[in-house]
């Protein structure tokens, strides 16, 4: 096992300003469903035909009107994603490189042993297979907190991936979430933060409550 240093990143999140006093959230989307390729780079990993449909299924009956702004990590699967989403609701997008994947160091693998790997890198044992789990934790919620200061107030999205969404949920619920609950997230799938109320309110973890993102807010 490794210990993992506690920082309070809490602290930091809190002090970002605020300049509006609407109904502010955070969508979080993990990209579509991708086709595996064993001999390509799985950053490179297109998605699947079915791709564009499943994410139109995601967001019924959800509003995207107040939305400014996606954020989106650079790696293919999750830019496409954000591309669909983008076409569909005419929503500006931005690439974050800090948004992107946990960085694996081995190549392609049978899906078995993938999640083999992945239960135990959350779990906290040393894994030299990922990129150092406490660099993916400041560098997540650094990036989070980034685009919150630059959104000041207005709702944003984030299409990212499944073990970086799970770091950054783990550190803003706290213990509650099972390290291995990453496996229930779905490609694609969806969470909405209410960062007045402090509470993930549909989609993915949804009724959990955060550590506060925004100083004022909750």
């Amino acid at each position: 096992m490794i210990f993992i240093e506690q920082v309070d990143y809490a602290r930091i999140i809190r002090a970002v300003p605020i300049r509006s006093c609407h109904m502010t959230k955070l969508y979080f989307v993990r990209h579509a469903e991708t086709r595996i390729d064993a001999d390509a780079a799985p950053d490179r990993w297109e998605l699947t035909d079915s791709a564009y449909g499943a994410v139109v299924k995601m967001f019924n009956g959800i509003s995207t009107d107040s939305i400014d702004c996606i954020y989106y990590s650079p790696l293919q699967k999750a830019s496409q994603t954000a591309d669909i989403i983008s076409n569909i609701y005419g929503i500006v997008k931005v690439e974050r490189d800090c948004l992107k994947e946990a960085e694996r160091h081995f190549p392609y693998v049978e899906h078995g042993t993938f999640t083999r790997y992945v239960d135990q890198y959350l779990s906290g044992h040393e894994d030299k297979n990922f990129e150092r789990y406490n660099d993916v934790r400041e560098r997540i919620v650094s990036c989070v907190t980034d685009i919150l200061r630059e959104s000041m107030g207005k709702s944003v999205m984030v299409v990212s991936h499944g073990i970086v969404i799970t770091v950054l949920y783990r550190h803003l619920i706290g213990t509650a979430l099972d390290p291995i609950s990453w496996k229930t997230l779905k490609m694609p799938d969806l969470s909405v933060i209410d960062l007045d109320t402090g509470m993930v309110e549909r989609g993915f973890y949804s009724g959990y409550r955060i550590r506060p993102l925004i100083k004022g807010k909750q």
